[in-house]
């Protein structure tokens, strides 16, 4: 099966993306331990200051359901209440060429 990817905007709100980033910080922490992530990149964006991204590489759809379905995640996702600006942009991509 092939290798999924993903990129996902999140924005903060306002005054919150310190906090924001130390509750994300955890699911980065939480994929040390999960062998079908692959990549999982946590990211500020140089022009937005509000606005977080994940790059996201698992192996294969059961690695990418297993890090959704995750403890952490939940725990995460309960934590962000009041920290984000409305939901995640979630998108999927098919890797055409790549280094390494």
């Amino acid at each position: 099966m092939a290798e999924l990817a993903y990129v996902v905007k999140l924005t903060a709100a306002e005054g919150k993306v310190d906090e924001a980033l130390a509750t994300l910080g955890k699911l980065v922490d939480a994929t040390e331990s999960e062998p079908g992530t692959l990549q999982y990149v946590l990211h500020t964006d140089t022009t937005e200051p509000n606005v977080i991204w994940f790059y996201e590489l698992y192996a294969d759809q059961a690695g990418f359901e297993a890090h959704a379905g995750s403890t952490t995640m939940a725990e995460v996702m309960g934590a962000l209440g009041g920290l984000l600006d409305g939901p995640a942009d979630m998108c999927r991509l098919e890797i055409v060429r790549r280094k390494g």
